[in-house]
């Protein structure tokens, strides 16, 4: 289904998210989204009649002016879709994100023990016909190497579905140029 194609697409940061490290006081989005990890999630929408499941993996890194956070989405049907976000630092704790099928920029604000963040995207419907979807997201540390993504997501100030991504850093080994989970400690 293109919706739910589309809609976990826009879930990374993040999360929608995420390179991986975790999100703490005073950490910056570069720092919570750095690297490479893993994320496990599932977008649902009792609307739709859709509960599918998918794994992200995420690569963030520093380019000129902007940080790129680069995502390729594995659903559980088979389908793939890769999304690159880029994103311009606006003040000590904000951030605009432009992707290719957000409508303007997203909003987003760094927080305490979080990361939120605020966007708008056009999609297509089951009818083939163009829908707007908001996305609501908070990403927040839940453990030393882990970090969760709780999307909520309306239409017309409506909730229409829910996306919740588990991401786990992962570490490069240079020597070998393989990518390993983190340890835990």
């Amino acid at each position: 289904m293109k919706i739910v194609h589309s809609l976990a697409g826009l879930l990374m940061l993040l999360a929608c998210d995420a390179g991986g490290s975790v999100v703490a006081a005073g950490q910056t989005l570069e720092e919570a989204f750095r690297g490479q990890a893993t994320g496990v999630g599932r977008f649902k929408s009792r609307i739709a009649g859709v509960d599918r499941g998918f794994v992200v993996t995420t690569k963030g890194r520093r380019s000129g002016e902007h940080f790129i956070l680069d995502q390729v989405f594995r659903f559980d049907n088979g389908a793939i879709d890769r999304r690159t976000w880029r994103f311009r630092r606006t003040g000590p704790d904000t951030y605009v994100g432009t992707r290719q099928d957000v409508v303007g920029e997203a909003a987003v604000r760094v927080e305490d023990d979080r990361i939120r963040m605020s966007y708008d995207l056009i999609t297509r419907g089951k009818d083939g016909g163009k829908l707007q979807l908001h996305f609501e997201d908070t990403i927040r540390r839940t453990g030393r190497d882990t970090i969760t993504n709780n999307g909520v997501i309306s239409t017309l100030g409506m909730k229409v579905g829910s996306v919740d991504v588990t991401f786990k850093r992962q570490k490069v080994d240079r020597k070998r140029g393989r990518v390993q989970e983190t340890a835990r400690r």
